[in-house]
């Protein structure tokens, strides 16, 4: 198809302040990242999820494919069977991704470590003032336990991430002694993870740029930078752009956004601004809809129409001046082609499709091309798409929009109160004090 503007117009018309902030800023930004995703760890931690080894396996062999450079696929000290889940995973052999498990800075978590036949893992603990409280630990305790752990750790032949929970709620200082004592006793990259989603782009800026100056810079080797993003405000995508864009080669990410609460930075969405402005992510962007389909089954949490990139609308078009801007070149109305990240554009006819769009349709979908139809006919054939449109139920798409309410209901059912005292009751009813049980 032929475009009213070509390619060198294009450049012209289109005036692109991402190029330009960045060019002027002089910002030291990487020219390429690896990406480190936790959907088979934190995405599984969504409330009723849980995933089956094969679903794991094949979501593991997906995102090697793709190019997804660190796959987090679980906790090997929580149990046995989640032990033998994570060393099945190892045993995969996977191309080109590493296999991380995670665990706290205690000999027993690293241990299960071992017995996963894990080679890198991740070593966390919160580090802020209220979980301090809350652990009762004082400072100097927190990196006494987290120099050993991982001593312990490389002294065991692992490879070592450490990551600052809740390290964005955390005083600046205990925040740069724990990095530093982290690095010092040889963990090979530092995540600063943002637990409950509080970060702003502006302070995340400001808290990288304090960690590369107090931190990073001093050292006589380079140390990589990670980011670890929730969505509790919507801003989990956007800080970490703003983490790379700072110095952060390894963000983390979970396909369509999973995990707790309201989710982590999506996988998707990430790469695709990354690689829109101009940084490699090693990811094949056709293939995100395959890896967001399987991903959104095997989750059994339906993402929304509009969602971006990967979204049922996120190409799709109603509106007849839009559609008739796109017919003169996409990019009026679209910021990428989606053919980039595998998808299609659609146009929808409704209720504010106009000529163009209506006569696209005789065009496309009814191929009467060789047809030359007069604009007065065009007019009404609008009017009547028009008015089918508005013509259709409210009440019976409301009545299906309930349906549809009720049956998600089930699919994210837990364990509710009512449920839980009973599994209580049926166990605890001989511990339970006479006093307490019921009078016949």
């Amino acid at each position: 198809m032929s475009y009213k503007f070509t390619k060198e117009e294009l450049e012209n018309l289109l005036v692109d302040y991402n190029k330009i902030a960045l060019k002027e800023q002089n910002l030291d930004i990487p020219s390429q990242i690896c990406v480190w995703d936790e959907t088979l760890r934190d995405g599984e931690q969504s409330p009723t999820v849980y995933l089956t080894l094969d679903e794991k396996i094949h979501l593991a062999k997906l995102m090697d494919e793709i190019g997804v450079k660190l796959i987090a696929v679980g906790f090997p000290a929580v149990s046995k069977t989640e032990k033998k889940i994570v060393k099945t995973l190892v045993s995969e052999n996977l191309e080109r991704a590493t296999i991380l498990g995670i665990a706290r800075p205690k000999k027993e978590d690293i241990n299960a470590c071992i017995e996963a036949d894990l080679k890198e893992i991740v070593i966390f603990m919160p580090i802020s003032p209220i979980f301090r409280k809350t652990m009762k630990q004082k400072p100097e305790e927190q990196l006494e336990i987290i120099n050993e752990a991982i001593l312990y750790a490389t002294d065991n032949g692992f490879k070592v991430n450490w990551v600052s929970e809740d390290g964005t709620r955390c005083d600046f200082t205990h925040l740069k002694n724990v990095f530093q004592t982290a690095i010092e006793a040889g963990s090979e990259r530092i995540v600063l993870g943002d637990t409950v989603g509080i970060l702003t782009p502006y302070s995340t800026s400001y808290l990288y740029k304090r960690i590369k100056k107090e931190v990073v810079d001093p050292l006589k080797k380079k140390i990589p930078m990670g980011i670890h993003t929730h969505n509790d405000f919507g801003l989990a995508v956007a800080n970490t752009i703003t983490g790379v864009i700072e110095g952060c080669t390894y963000p983390h990410t979970c396909i369509n956004g999973y995990g707790e609460r309201a989710g982590n930075a999506a996988l998707e969405e990430v790469v695709t601004i990354l690689e829109r402005i101009g940084i490699n992510t090693g990811i094949d962007l056709k293939r995100l809809p395959e890896l967001s389909q399987v991903c959104e089954k095997y989750f059994n949490q339906p993402l929304a129409l509009n969602k971006p990139i990967v979204g049922e609308y996120a190409f799709s078009h109603e509106s007849g001046l839009h559609i008739a801007a796109i017919l003169a070149h996409p990019l009026t109305y679209e910021p990428i082609n989606p053919n980039l990240v595998g998808r299609r554009r659609k146009f929808y006819l409704g209720k504010f499709s106009g000529s163009k769009s209506i006569l696209h349709a005789l065009q496309k979908k009814i191929k009467v091309l060789d047809l030359d139809i007069p604009d007065a006919i065009i007019k009404q054939i609008v009017t009547e798409v028009k008015k089918k449109h508005e013509e259709t139920s409210k009440k019976d798409i409301r009545k299906s929009f309930n349906l549809i309410k009720q049956e998600l209901k089930k699919i994210s059912k837990g364990v509710g109160d009512k449920e839980f005292f009973e599994i209580v009751n049926k166990y605890a009813q001989p511990y339970v004090p006479d006093d307490f049980k019921p009078k016949n």
